[in-house]
């Protein structure tokens, strides 16, 4: 007698059958709009998913389908578009036909956890096709967790950017890499795409799908992917003359009040061919896509790059799922007068990065204004000398700065210092070559180094704690850049060193915080305003035996106003900029309070060094710099050290009158 079927023998024999049946090639819009549900949490539109509400995204999602051959797609794009539900999209089609694992990485732990409420949460328990194939399984040995879930022929991992890390002795054959323009790129873990590129490599059938609104102009690592693929725009035809074009901020008109040119009563689009204007409600016909129902389509800018990569902007958006062209000039004209309103607008609504033009420093500019004097001498109007001292892994960078009254500085050397900072050795070169400065100006006086700040960050804090102590070098300041912004260029000091009863000591070393972010932008203030100085009025002065790199690490940040903060520029070194701001630092030591120095303070230095120089009118005498570049490493040999009687004599000064008054300048 037969026995009776249950229902676990069902499950079990329609489990085999699926098996043994075989793929049908899908693509990920087709499954999308198949198997897709939208949840009332996480859209504006609940119900099936239908790609023709936003036909931009067949051709992205389409790529990302198993028998297309692309392995990295990048999609740069304005906010609420669409990228995060193709990315949705295409992780439901891999769960439940792909196959195989796949992480999500986001930027931060809260983002990944919005996103995991808001998309993955809804998608699996909405879209029956992504239920059936979730592990019902409890956390039994860790495989279902807030940071993977395993599914029917796959695990999926979730992951933030900086614990990419953690990925590397796991294959993966999917990869979504969600708002990388938001990932911490200096991490010392390295660079987080990179890391996930890694863990790709095993698969040959492997896909990368790189998605995010752009940030700034030369720091935006989806604008650089975009730029290295084939760099396709949305073309839409013009319903007047049919003509194929890609929307554009610019081509957008705004109507606006007589009597308040910033109040906006309506906007539309100029065709760029035939001049005929377009208004939003004809937007929809006008999206539908070649081989379902219209004209337009994606096209290639450089269509010979090895991957394909899109951008799009919000004036794609379909009608009732984004802001409307009215709406968006609305924020554009609240925006004018708001650099970080200018700046979120370029990006999350035209998806393009932000340049501050009116800080748009290039390196060519600041060498074009080189002075024809030699390092390690000093020019006219140059009284002061001070250090800025950067520690890295292997070496130490110094800048040596002048400083001249109306707060003039000019750069008298870049050295670097080859060798382990743990190493004692390489600190007695630090101070064997500090201690040997002395500058000669063209009256043959000679200037010492008055002050350094060294910065203590990274992994030798201690190290410099040390040498601040050790007294090798006088006015040396141990420095911290402080974390919040607006801070004073240099902060009171917290004292490091204990006594046995637990207790700081004053006369231990003490850690100074300096203000980084004040600092540069009044460097970058007073490089913008130079443009228009005449040569002998420039505040930030630069010698033209320096050579080019010098300049490019100069102005290699930029500020984000939508952050707060100032940004490294990708592939860009910053130490001549962090040791700039050191060396202004130093001149701020307590004993020296450079930038409170009076009228008659520098007119005494200036008698004592240049003695008859305000009966010569006050322009500089240079040294002419026929010489080849210093070169900037250990070998540059040192001046020999001569007796500085009048620097001495200008301090003794100062002290005396500070014992006088108690005055602290």
């Amino acid at each position: 007698m037969n026995a009776p079927i249950t229902p676990a023998h069902t499950l079990a024999l329609a489990a085999i059958a699926r098996g043994w049946e075989p793929k049908h090639p899908l693509t990920v819009s087709e499954w999308a709009d198949a198997n897709r549900i939208l949840s009332l949490i996480g859209s504006a539109a609940p119900g099936e998913w239908k790609t023709s509400r936003t036909p931009y995204l067949r051709e992205i999602m389409d790529q990302l389908s198993e028998q297309s051959s692309a392995r990295l797609i990048v999609l740069m794009a304005a906010s609420q578009i669409g990228k995060t539900e193709a990315a949705s999209n295409w992780l439901g089609y891999i769960m439940a036909h792909a196959k195989g694992p796949v992480a999500v990485v986001m930027p931060t732990e809260k983002s990944l956890n919005d996103w995991s409420s808001q998309k993955f949460d809804p998608m699996a328990a909405e879209t029956p096709a992504v239920a059936r194939v979730l592990s019902k399984r409890t956390n039994s040995g860790g495989e279902n967790s807030a940071a993977r879930k395993r599914f029917v022929g796959g695990i999926l991992y979730f992951k933030t950017a900086g614990s990419t890390a953690e990925l590397k002795s796991t294959s993966l054959r999917y990869a979504i890499a969600d708002e990388v323009d938001e990932y911490d790129w200096s991490t010392t873990q390295g660079d987080p795409l990179g890391l996930l590129e890694v863990r790709l490599t095993t698969f040959h059938d492997r896909k990368l799908f790189a998605a995010s609104s752009p940030t700034l102009k030369d720091a935006s690592r989806i604008e650089e992917m975009f730029e290295a693929g084939d760099q396709r725009r949305y073309h839409v035809p013009c319903p007047h003359c049919n003509e194929l074009q890609a929307l554009a901020w610019g081509n957008i008109v705004i109507g606006k009040k007589p009597d308040n040119p910033r109040r906006v009563t309506d906007a539309w689009y100029v065709c760029r061919e035939c001049g005929s204007e377009i208004y939003e409600h004809q937007k929809t016909d006008m999206l539908k896509e070649a081989g379902h129902g219209g004209r337009a389509r994606w096209i290639a800018a450089n269509p010979t790059a090895p991957h394909p990569s899109y951008h799009i902007n919000a004036l794609y958006a379909p009608l009732g799922l984004g802001l409307s062209w009215r709406e968006m000039a609305a924020e554009w004209m609240d925006a004018q007068d708001d650099p970080a309103k200018l700046m979120r607008f370029m990006n999350t609504r035209l998806g393009e990065t932000w340049a501050d033009r009116s800080r748009d420093l290039k390196p060519n500019i600041l060498a074009a204004r080189a002075e024809p004097y030699l390092l390690r001498t000093v020019p006219q109007g140059c009284l002061v000398l001070t250090a800025g001292v950067d520690t890295q892994d292997d070496r130490l960078e110094i800048h040596i700065l002048g400083h001249g009254q109306g707060d003039i500085t000019w750069t008298l050397d870049y050295h670097v210092l080859h060798g382990n900072p743990a190493d004692d050795a390489l600190w007695q070169k630090l101070a064997d070559y500090l201690n040997a400065i002395t500058f000669q100006n063209a009256r043959g006086r000679t200037l010492k180094l008055e002050a350094t700040a060294i910065d203590t960050g990274g992994h030798h804090t201690h190290s410099v704690y040390e040498f601040a102590r050790s007294g090798r070098v006088r006015r040396v300041l141990a420095t911290k850049g402080a974390s919040t912004p607006g801070r004073s260029i240099l902060g009171k000091p917290s004292h490091q060193d204990v006594k046995r009863n637990g207790q700081t000591t004053r006369r231990g070393v003490a850690l100074y915080l300096v203000g980084a972010d004040t600092a540069k932008h009044l460097l970058y203030n007073r490089l913008d305003g130079d443009d228009a100085r005449p040569p002998h009025e420039r505040k930030v002065r630069f010698s033209q035996q320096l050579e080019p790199w010098f300049y490019d690490q100069m102005v290699s940040e930029t500020f984000n106003p939508r952050k707060n903060r100032w940004e490294k520029k990708k592939g860009k070194r910053n130490e001549v900029l962090d040791t700039w701001i050191l060396g202004v630092a130093a001149s701020h030591h307590p004993e020296l309070y450079l930038h409170k120095w009076r009228k008659s303070d520098w007119d005494r230095r200036r008698a004592m060094l240049e003695p008859g120089a305000a009966e010569e009118g006050g322009h500089d005498i240079i040294v002419p710099a026929t010489a080849e570049p210093a070169a900037a490493t250990e070998t540059a040999p040192p001046i020999p050290a001569t007796p500085d009687a009048a620097a001495r004599a200008f301090a003794a000064m100062l002290a005396a009158r500070k014992n006088r008054h108690g005055e602290r300048r």
